[in-house]
């Protein structure tokens, strides 16, 4: 039997990294990208140097994929931005221009191109990825957590729109993971942020992972247009 096929953005490190390794470790072939070189080689991995906000660098790479393999089965939008806590009033519109290329550009690439080829198919998995920033409107974090509720609400009208072909869009909404990004905004702001959540502590990407799977398993096929927040808010 044909291992199923995985796509994700953002693969050379933090999240993406996690989520590559843990479907190599399932039997799954994984094919990752991102701005930069990979360090995971492994079999069934391959890695390309893609910029989701470039539209003619995703449809090349998706569509590299879909005739090497000739499907694909998962599709995870990892890639993200995360680098900057100012109040709205003091962020500079380079900042959310940032933040709309990469996290949302970025995914509609991803996602449209990915949808083609689902279409075709009559099968597949889409998940994109979130910010518990998002449901607690996140003091200082106006343009990532508005760039992350785009997010939320295009993977959601995806849903409606694929569900004929058997295709199911759903989103993934982390608590606190700490990657490079999450230390690089400092332990002050970590405790803080854990302290909003109910359950209070960081998450690891293995956990990140389960609910990803979960979304990707065949037996989620009526799963759809759904957000899984983790360590819930409010």
């Amino acid at each position: 039997m044909t291992p199923p096929v995985l796509l994700v953005s953002g693969a050379s490190r933090g999240i993406g990294l996690g989520i590559a390794h843990y479907f190599l470790d399932r039997g799954f072939i994984v094919c990752g990208c991102s701005r930069s070189e990979s360090a995971l080689a492994r079999p069934d991995y391959d890695h390309a140097l893609v910029d989701v906000s470039d539209e003619k660098a995703v449809r090349l790479w998706v569509q590299s994929v879909a005739r090497r393999f000739a499907r694909i089965d998962v599709a995870v939008c990892s890639a993200g931005l995360v680098k900057s806590a100012l109040l709205l009033a003091v962020t500079p519109t380079a900042i959310l221009d940032e933040f709309l290329a990469t996290n949302v550009r970025g995914t509609f690439n991803v996602c449209r191109e990915v949808s083609k080829v689902m279409v075709r198919q009559r099968s597949g998995r889409i998940i994109t990825v979130s910010s518990l920033a998002v449901p607690l409107h996140l003091k200082g974090a106006a343009a990532y957590a508005g760039s992350k509720a785009a997010v939320e609400e295009m993977t959601r009208v995806l849903a409606r729109e694929l569900a004929p072909a058997g295709v199911t869009c759903n989103i993934v909404s982390p608590a606190l993971v700490m990657t490079d990004a999450a230390h690089a905004m400092g332990p002050e702001w970590a405790d803080w942020l854990v302290q909003q959540q109910t359950i209070h502590r960081t998450v690891t990407v293995e956990e990140v992972c389960n609910v990803i799977a979960f979304f990707a398993a065949p037996e989620s096929a009526a799963v759809t247009g759904q957000t899984v927040n983790m360590c819930h808010v409010g």
